[in-house]
């Protein structure tokens, strides 16, 4: 059974200092075999929430050229942030020991 998406999108960030979103949305759609734009806006949309609730944090934004998701869209670079780290070992995401 695989993790819910916003599970999957936490997992990965904790795994490294920080991905841009162009990089996180094709991990995420290769990992559940969806493609498309729907997709993809469903991605940014869960990565938009995690952000609000505090799980993730925004440290970088550009404007898309054209190569990686769609000339003129807003791209973001997420980090995983200190409570997010701690809500992950509070829900079991992200086992004891892990840092």
């Amino acid at each position: 059974m695989k993790l819910p998406h916003k599970g999957f999108l936490l997992q990965q960030l904790s795994q490294v200092p920080s991905y841009w979103d162009y990089q996180l949305i094709p991990l995420a759609l290769t990992e559940y075999q969806v493609q498309g734009l729907y997709w993809i806006n469903h991605f940014s949309i869960a990565l938009d929430e995690l952000a609000a609730a505090g799980l993730i944090n925004r440290i970088s934004e550009r404007i898309d050229d054209g190569t990686a998701i769609a000339s003129g869209r807003l791209l973001f670079e997420y980090s995983l942030s200190r409570f997010g780290r701690q809500r992950m070992h509070d829900t079991g995401l992200l086992p004891e020991g892990v840092e």
